[in-house]
């Protein structure tokens, strides 16, 4: 209770002790009892100053406290009298779930993920901090204390290692069944042996180290812990936060990281139950006035004394969240009615010092906690709020002073000399966020007693009241990044690395189809070629459709092979050879291979709109009728079996120019002549002597026995004829459902999960708001590929093409909706609009997502996984796999 600012009631008493002693002195026989007198006033005066936040008087308390104190203590004493570590250490041993204090109570934890909170709308947020982590810290009783706890420690990658070298043996295995030549099998185990070196680095000797959260319960009851902890993970799980509970040996390691992060904790797989304590403790602990070391290992312990006045969600994650520090924040229920008590007179405290202040600066704040200690008690009387007693102690591991402390005195004080201590960087970090700090000078051991794992609180009668709601918006579970098990790392997400595994199935991952999305130069061919090269030695058949020749490079270092669609050099597409359709997922296969045949007849009825534009219906319908009648003549109907047929057997341009020169020569009336007519000019084009008759006239004659095949159709658009671009890219994309159906026969025939990949680089080039068919069929592929372990991936720059129209904006939608993965790179504010277009029924884009994708650096990507999973991520590649990209 303050009288006025500043200060306490303890305060009075050493007031009043002070006055009576130099009463005493001042009116007492001693000589030079005024100078006496007026030394012990000076005293007792420079008492009641505070120091660094406490008064003087308890400095002095403290002091004789700690050097009263034992202050090493060791695991093994080599000498006698020297305290044992266990002495001070609270807990005793592991049995399954429960920590135990030595049959006094008994602790559990839970170990929470992070999540991709600053992308969550403000709707979403407030329902995870006071629906589901504010409902569990409410449920925290009058009897048992709560403690939110943030370790470092390092990610393991040893399963990546493993199955990297799986990968090895299914490229092996493709190998030896014929479907990789030596060339692509020695560069695709190159790529991977260079993928384990990176993992092997970062596994060892660069460790990743990340924050890791868990929400510990402390209480004599056993049963009640467990249920508290049950309750806490259905509560988290349900809303997609797989926590769960500690046991055994992860326990070992949960609480051996309090003291050190230099170990290996895969050390703890070996341990037996009575060597746990043995294995976590610490050699020695050691307290100075400002520090506790642990071994080698210099601490600073700080404890939170003040907080913003107004704070955000996620407020604590700055706070728990700093590299090389250990945040332990511990929490108390205290009772409804003794916690409205409390606010009242707070409140009454504060209006008082109002009242008696003449500062503008100082009202304001004061009228600030007064508003808002009135909501919380509002909150309180209505029976929706807890009060909890909070404390939050950060523990700073100085690895640079413990390195100084074993260098000789010179180069000591020459290397404290540059750098800016670690605790002043603490204290100003702090500072800069409006929290007030301690540094607990000379109460290193009650830091130390309170910061341990326990639901031991010295400074519980100081500990600040904040109501539950604002405990759970401290939410420091924000730095979530991809870590999919059987993934490929593309770059990485705030030092981490991230790995994606684009064909993992799941309730949330329902297909691989990919979109990217960016301006010119924002990195989305590198990213793509980054890809597109982990997925070549993840056993995976490309096929890319490259406007630019952009993929050259890669293509030939991958051993792939480059067809100009704009000849027929490399390869023929015929029309007319029927492919094998991909089925709907509602269709049998049986179904499907029925349905080849007046399926592709349907396919041309298509293509001749798209390569003869403003042909009238009549004569299409002429056309159509032809068409089938020239597959008659070659003996191909519903009836037979395509599989028999060599590419010579179907027809070609000049058998379709022949049958109609020959109808027009039997025709008789005027209005069929005509009709007839206008079919043999168009077709005369495609046939012997016509202008495009190198390009489809003649049978199949594409072979695509490689495994990175890229159609570059550079040559055909540099002639601006997009008309014959777009009819051209339609048959690859007929052709490459057969290419898609072989994969599968493979799949089947060898027990195989060979992925098949479709890439169209540069979409919008394709897109003709006249004849909308080429999105059609990027859906259609999109739609279908997924049954057949495949993936459709679609890149543009210019998205404005694709919602262009209303109908074209409808049809980019379903692409957009049938594409599980977006990687949307830097764009124009201007973009943005259409990007919010086509986002608007695949979970949308909001406001703080928009600006992260606006203000992205080159080579940095906004990335959705799900709906409710995305993040940022900078794509990286290695130098050796960078090479592969050029010539």
């Amino acid at each position: 209770m303050e009288f006025f600012k500043g200060v306490e009631v303890p305060d009075v008493f050493v007031g009043i002790i002070g006055i009576t002693i130099v009463i005493s002195v001042v009116f007492s026989n001693l000589p030079f009892r005024l100078y006496i007198g007026a030394a012990v006033a000076v005293l007792f005066g420079a008492s009641v100053v505070p120091v660094e936040g406490e008064k003087a008087y308890m400095m002095l308390y403290n002091l004789l406290k700690y050097l009263a104190r034992y202050r090493v203590f060791q695991k093994a004493p080599d000498k006698k009298g020297v305290p044992r570590v266990t002495d001070i250490t609270p807990f005793t041993g592991i049995d399954g779930p429960f920590i135990e204090y030595n049959g006094e109570y008994y602790g559990v934890a839970v170990s929470i993920p992070d999540v991709e909170f600053k992308f969550y709308t403000l709707q979403r947020q407030n329902q995870m901090i006071d629906q589901v982590f504010g409902s569990v810290l409410r449920t925290i009783s009058g009897t048992e204390t709560g403690a939110l706890v943030k370790i470092d420690r390092p990610v393991l990658y040893d399963t990546y290692i493993e199955t990297e070298k799986r990968k090895i043996g299914e490229l092996e295995e493709a190998f030896v069944n014929g479907l990789l030549n030596e060339d692509e099998l020695t560069t695709r185990v190159g790529i991977i042996y260079d993928r384990m070196e990176q993992i092997q680095y970062i596994n060892e000797r660069e460790k990743v180290y990340v924050p890791f959260h868990y929400m510990l319960f402390f209480h004599k009851d056993k049963e009640m812990l467990m249920s508290q902890a049950e309750n806490m993970v259905r509560t988290m799980n349900s809303d997609d936060m797989e926590c769960h509970i500690l046991s055994e040996k992860e326990l070992a390691v949960f609480l051996k990281y309090n003291y050190t992060l230099n170990f290996d904790e895969r050390e703890a797989r070996s341990l037996t139950k009575d060597q746990y304590m043995d294995w976590i403790l610490p050699k020695e602990i050691r307290f100075t006035s400002r520090t506790v070391q642990y071994d080698d290992l210099i601490t600073h312990n700080f404890r939170v004394t003040d907080y913003p006045t107004i704070v955000g969600n996620a407020w604590g994650s700055s706070l728990f969240n700093r590299p090389g520090t250990r945040v332990v924040m511990k929490m108390k229920m205290v009772d409804r009615y003794k916690g409205i008590r409390q606010i009242d007179r707070a409140i009454d405290e504060l209006r008082e010092q109002a009242n008696s202040t003449g500062k503008t600066s100082r009202l304001m704040e004061l009228q600030t906690h007064v508003d808002t200690l009135a909501e919380v008690l509002a909150m309180l009387q209505s029976d929706n709020e807890t009060l909890l007693d909070v404390n939050v102690f950060l523990t700073a591991y100085d690895y640079e002073l413990s390195w100084q402390m074993g260098l000789p005195e010179n180069e000591r004080r020459k290397a404290s000399a540059s750098t800016l201590s670690l605790k002043k960087q603490i204290k100003r970090a702090l500072s800069e966020e409006s929290f007030r700090s301690t540094d607990n000078y000379v109460q290193q051991f009650e830091a130390y007693a309170s910061s341990q794992i326990s639901g031991y609180d010295v400074y519980r009668k100081v500990s600040r009241g904040i109501h539950s709601s604002s405990v759970a918006a401290a939410f420091p579970f924000v730095n979530k990044s991809l870590s999919d098990p059987n993934g490929v790392c593309i770059g990485n997400s705030g030092g981490k690395p991230v790995f994606i595994d684009f064909f993992v199935r799941n309730k949330d991952r329902v297909n691989s189809n990919m979109v990217v999305i960016g301006k010119s130069g924002s990195g989305k061919s590198y990213a793509t070629k980054t890809i597109l090269s982990n997925l070549a030695a993840d056993n995976s058949k490309i096929f890319i459709l490259d406007p630019e020749n952009e993929y050259f490079g890669l293509a030939q270092n991958l051993h792939g092979k480059i067809i100009d669609v704009g000849s027929a050099t490399q390869g023929r597409l015929n029309p007319f050879h029927i492919i094998s359709s991909l089925s709907d997922e509602e269709e049998s296969e049986e179904e499907s291979v029925n349905t080849s045949f007046s399926t592709h007849l349907q396919f041309l009825e298509e293509f001749y709109r798209q390569i003869l534009p403003g042909i009238e219906a009549d004569a299409l319908e002429y056309l159509n009728n032809i068409t089938m009648r020239m597959y008659e003549a070659k003996g191909i109907d519903n009836e037979t079996d395509l599989s028999e047929l060599a590419p010579e057997d179907y027809p070609i341009f000049d058998d379709l120019y022949d049958k109609i020169l020959n109808d027009y020569q039997l025709a008789t009336g005027e209005y069929s002549k005509e009709n007839l007519r206008v079919l043999l000019n168009y077709i005369s084009k495609f046939a012997t002597g016509g202008r495009n008759a190198l390009l489809w006239n003649g049978p199949a004659s594409v072979s695509t026995n490689e495994n990175f095949i890229v159609f570059n159709f550079q040559s055909l658009l540099a002639n601006k004829n997009n008309t014959i671009a777009n009819a051209q890219m339609l048959l690859v994309l007929k052709w490459l459902d057969n290419e898609i159906i072989k994969n599968r026969d493979y799949n089947i025939r060898y027990g195989a999960q060979r992925k098949v990949i479709v890439v169209i680089d540069e979409a919008h080039v394709f897109i003709d708001s006249k004849f909308p068919i080429a999105l059609d069929f990027m859906y259609q592929l999109a739609k279908r590929i997924r049954k057949y372990n495949g993936m459709q991936i679609i890149i543009t720059q210019n998205i404005a093409d694709f919602v262009g129209t209303e109908e074209l904006a409808r049809k980019s939608t379903a692409i957009i909706n049938a594409c599980q993965y977006s990687f949307i790179f830097p764009l124009s504010p201007n973009d943005m609009h259409d990007l919010c277009k086509l986002y608007e029924k695949a979970g949308a884009i909001n406001e703080s997502e928009q600006e992260e994708i606006v203000n992205n650096g080159r080579g940095r990507a906004f990335v959705v996984t799900s709906p409710s999973s995305r993040t940022g991520i900078n794509i990286t590649a290695s130098q050796d796999m960078e090479r592969l990209f050029t010539v």
